[in-house]
């Protein structure tokens, strides 16, 4: 059985940093070519400009996407994935002729309270593609922040939070310290399936 996606109150404050996840309908694997993760990415940007919050991470995956958001300038995490979940679809629909919903629920949502919490949500989400068997290592996965955490490749779509940058004094020890963290085989770092 699954979990209720249900409409409920979502804390909503300056700081309030979310790891959200939403699935693609029936999970089904509808992100599939270069051009759907290219588009989900430039959604992601456009998104980003309009309501002002910090991306700390983000993958797209075949059925679902994680994303992990600080609330900055609009104070709404449902606005914010409302925004995103409708363009994309609006794209994909458009695109490929495709009718009917494209995401399964409302997407959902957990409050990310500590630094080691975000951290762990953010090596969950670098793993999810390694998890599934689609890559070796979490850099192999083109479309996420893992390259940029972990080999420093340049991302516009990331804003590094504060623990981060404080696991090292530059970018090579930043990424060894997080490498370390927490290691490729451990089962669960964090949940939201």
């Amino acid at each position: 059985m699954g979990i209720a996606h249900g409409k409920r109150q979502r804390v909503n404050f300056n700081g309030a940093t979310y790891h959200v996840s939403t699935r693609c309908n029936n999970k089904e694997y509808l992100i599939k070519r270069s051009l759907d993760f290219e588009k989900f990415k430039l959604v992601l940007k456009q998104c980003k400009e309009k309501f002002g919050f910090l991306l700390h991470n983000y993958i797209p995956m075949n059925n679902h996407v994680h994303l992990i958001i600080r609330l900055e300038l609009i104070l709404d995490i449902s606005k914010i994935m409302h925004s995103i979940n409708r363009q994309y679809a609006r794209w994909y629909n458009g695109y490929y002729g495709r009718k009917g919903h494209f995401w399964e629920d409302r997407f959902y949502s957990e409050l990310i309270k500590d630094d080691f919490q975000l951290l762990a949500a953010m090596r969950y989400i670098d793993l999810n593609p390694v998890r599934a068997g689609l890559c070796r290592k979490p850099t192999d996965w083109k479309y996420s922040g893992a390259r940029f955490y972990l080999n420093d490749v340049k991302d516009d779509l990331i804003d590094m939070p504060e623990i981060y940058k404080n696991l090292g004094a530059d970018a090579k020890s930043r990424q060894n310290a997080y490498s370390n963290i927490f290691p490729l085989n451990l089962p669960i770092l964090t949940r939201l399936d």
